[in-house]
């Protein structure tokens, strides 16, 4: 089973599985921190372990995914690092929008709904723990630790395989950046 950062805190969270862990579980689960920081405007997380959206979601959902392996750094002397968000505009279409948003790094996913943009899900993956803000009332759900570069790539099958198994739909259109710093979604 593929565990993404969430996942695996909530596995290591659970009480009832204490009984016949391995010794390295065990030392995990000690230094994993009690609770975690929820800013509940940010996120409204939800993570999937079956296929609760197929039944969700309208027939006629068109599934989109943007991939980066990390957002733009802004590079400013003496000092860190910072990334600034992924902007992701989600525009009018026809079709409801279930979006997928996948990432090597950490990303601060910044969605941005046009007047009339139908957004059904958010579908969050990657490495990092990444945030999404601006879904509005779309269901945003961590599906693992999925990237993909390339599609064809064995890395898009493994994540679309998975967005299939939520959504019962397969990646219509796949935008992918090294370094990206906005995209537009839909017609």
């Amino acid at each position: 089973m593929n565990y993404g950062p969430l996942e695996f805190a909530a596995y290591l969270e659970r009480k009832d599985t204490t009984r016949g862990e391995s010794a390295a579980v065990k030392a995990a689960r000690e230094a994993a921190p009690r609770s975690l920081p929820v800013d509940r405007e940010a996120n409204r997380l939800t993570i999937i372990s079956g296929g609760p959206l197929r039944a969700r979601m309208p027939q006629d959902t068109k599934v989109e995914a943007v991939c980066v392996f990390e957002a733009v750094a802004v590079r400013v002397p003496y000092a860190p690092e910072l990334s600034e968000p992924v902007r992701v505009v989600v525009r009018p279409s026809k079709r409801p929008v279930a979006l997928v948003l996948s990432s090597h790094q950490t990303v601060l996913w910044e969605v941005s709904l046009e007047r009339g943009a139908h957004l059904e899900a958010v579908l969050l993956s990657g490495y990092g723990e990444s945030t999404v803000t601006g879904a509005g009332d779309a269901l945003v759900a961590s599906i693992g630790g999925f990237y993909a570069f390339k599609r064809g790539s064995a890395e898009f099958k493994h994540l679309e395989k998975e967005v299939r198994r939520c959504t019962g739909r397969t990646i219509e259109r796949f935008q992918s950046e090294y370094a990206g710093h906005r995209f537009v979604i839909g017609d």
